[in-house]
C-alpha cells in the first residue's frame, strides 16, 4: 500500500503521534511508501500568513524537513494530478480547493489518504480514505 498524508496528518504525526489512530499508524509504518505533497505545504503557508492556527509552533520551512527526515517522501504535483482534479466531485459542503486537489493526487496515482477531515468520506467510491 501507497499513502498520501493529508495536511492535518502531517502535522498530527510530527506533533503527537498519539492523534493519529493506531489504525492510520500501523498503515503508515507498513506502507511501502508514505507521500506528502507540496499542496499541503502551500496550504499551510497561506494559512500561517492570514494567522491562523495549524496546529504546530514550528515554523514552516522546519516542518517540511522534519516531514522528509521522518522518511516521508515528497511527491511533486504533476500534470495528471492536475488533469484529475476534474474528476473529483463537488459537495456544497465541500468545496476546499486543498482537500480536492490532495484527493485528485491521490486518485490520479492509486494512493490511500491518510486524513482525520470527516468530509472525506464523501469521496470513498473514488479515493481509499484511511483513519
Amino acid at each position: 500500500m501507497q499513502i498520501l498524508l493529508d495536511t492535518q496528518a502531517i502535522i498530527r504525526s510530527l506533533e503527537d503521534g498519539n492523534k493519529i489512530t493506531s489504525k492510520a499508524q500501523d498503515a503508515m509504518l507498513s506502507a511501502d511508501a508514505v507521500f506528502v505533497s507540496p499542496i499541503s505545504f502551500y496550504e499551510l503557508a497561506i494559512k500561517l500568513r492570514i494567522g491562523r492556527d495549524i496546529g504546530s509552533k514550528r515554523p514552516l520551512d522546519d516542518i517540511i524537513t522534519e516531514s522528509l527526515a521522518s522518511g516521508f517522501q515528497w511527491l511533486p504535483l504533476q500534470r495528471h494530478h492536475v488533469a484529475a482534479y476534474q474528476q473529483i466531485l463537488l459537495f456544497d459542503n465541500h468545496r476546499d480547493p486543498f482537500d480536492r486537489m490532495m484527493l485528485a493526487i491521490a486518485l490520479a496515482e492509486g494512493l490511500t489518504v491518510v486524513s482525520a477531515d470527516h468530509n472525506f468520506p464523501l469521496y470513498n467510491d473514488l479515493v481509499d480514505i484511511l483513519w
